[in-house]
């Protein structure tokens, strides 16, 4: 039973952070008219933090994924796009191909024309086995960071990505700690070669605020399932003066099943290890059941935690939240989706849960600039 819970959560983190590609690589948003809408007047106390969503569609139409950018656009600031490296673009030093640019012009463009802040992910290892390099050509399979050849590509692809895309936030690299509790060679392979990265983007941008991310739960020890270990908190000193944010993803509805059983200082005792300010890079709860054998919940703890999570942030030096899904069904026809049904903070008819007058009244909240840069 535990080898097999071990196999799903993976697969429910990557479920959680996907945008389908193949869904992003079709659409066009340059030819698709934004639906957004006029903001009301700021209520309420300030917040340092920005809020928003994950591009992840409803289903697989080009409607549903510009659809995602306007619900970003109206219910937040910041859309968090994720992307896969594509290897094959930036071997050999060559030039991506115009399909692949006009992509990644298309995606500037429907932010751009919606006034959204944007977080990108390079996911470099496959969420299903974080010791396996994501999305190699198949003549590369087995390789690592080792080769020269792949570093540079990831190197000439996140630079790409800043050139074009102009991110605030650019992550490289998503729940790297799982990657160490996988195989500490592929993890310490990584860290010499995002340090590398790190520096190359700094010169050419130096503004953009640069980081990898942990998968928290996991960070802690504390999955029910696997062998419990003591904190990894020693994993942030790798990336030590390299590191601009504290990027964590975390899903407590998958380990409790009520959110007072989460200690008061369940996020807040990060500011005993790190002095970053934190990105929630995607901060979920689940409102029901997914599948027998999981932890159950209701609308009311996903609110109460949504209420746990802006409190927590007010009092930490906080700078994004993300929440992963919007509407339930999102993903819908995806292997083990059935477990994150119930994450949105909208039901399969659109209709809203109790956690979304908690979300509006967050972000009717007037946002501080604490960050002379942006």
């Amino acid at each position: 039973m535990k080898k097999i819970h071990m196999v799903i959560i993976s697969k429910v983190l990557a479920l959680l952070f996907v945008i389908i590609c193949v869904i992003a690589c079709k659409s066009d948003p340059m030819e698709m008219p934004s639906a957004v809408l006029e903001k009301g007047p700021a209520i309420g106390e300030p917040r340092n933090f920005s809020m928003g969503f994950s591009a992840v569609p409803k289903n697989s139409s080009d409607y549903a994924y510009l659809r995602s950018f306007d619900f970003a656009a109206n219910y937040g600031e910041t859309l968090l796009l994720r992307g896969v490296p594509s290897w094959h673009e930036f071997l050999e030093g060559q030039s991506p191909s115009g399909k692949y640019t006009q992509q990644i012009l298309a995606q500037k463009y429907a932010l751009q024309s919606r006034n959204l802040n944007l977080a990108y992910v390079l996911d470099v290892f496959d969420p299903n086995d974080r010791s396996v390099l994501f999305n190699l050509p198949p003549e590369h399979y087995g390789q690592s960071l080792k080769s020269k050849k792949l570093k540079d590509a990831l190197t000439q692809e996140a630079i790409f990505i800043i050139h074009n895309l102009q991110p605030e936030i650019f992550v490289l690299g998503n729940e790297i700690n799982m990657t160490f509790e996988q195989d500490a060679d592929s993890y310490f392979q990584f860290v010499e070669v995002y340090v590398e990265i790190y520096d190359r983007i700094k010169e050419i941008s130096p503004y953009t605020k640069v980081l990898t991310s942990f998968q928290y739960e996991e960070l802690l020890g504390n999955i029910s399932w696997k062998t419990r270990h003591i904190p990894r908190w020693e994993l942030l000193n790798d990336f030590a003066g390299r590191n601009d944010l504290l990027g964590i993803t975390t899903y407590p509805s998958f380990f409790v099943d009520f959110v007072r059983q989460l200690d008061n200082d369940y996020y807040l005792q990060m500011r005993e290890y790190s002095d970053l300010p934190i990105a929630f890079l995607s901060a979920g709860y689940s409102s029901g059941q997914s599948r027998e054998s999981f932890k159950i919940s209701t609308p009311m703890e996903q609110r109460r935690y949504l209420n746990k999570l802006l409190a927590d942030a007010d009092i930490l030096n906080t700078r994004l939240i993300i929440w992963p899904i919007v509407e339930d069904g999102s993903l819908y026809n995806y292997p083990n989706s059935d477990l994150i049904k119930t994450m949105g903070l909208l039901d399969e008819q659109g209709l809203p849960k109790e956690a979304w007058s908690v979300w509006i009244e967050g972000i009717a909240r007037p946002r501080l600039n604490l960050d002379p840069n942006h």
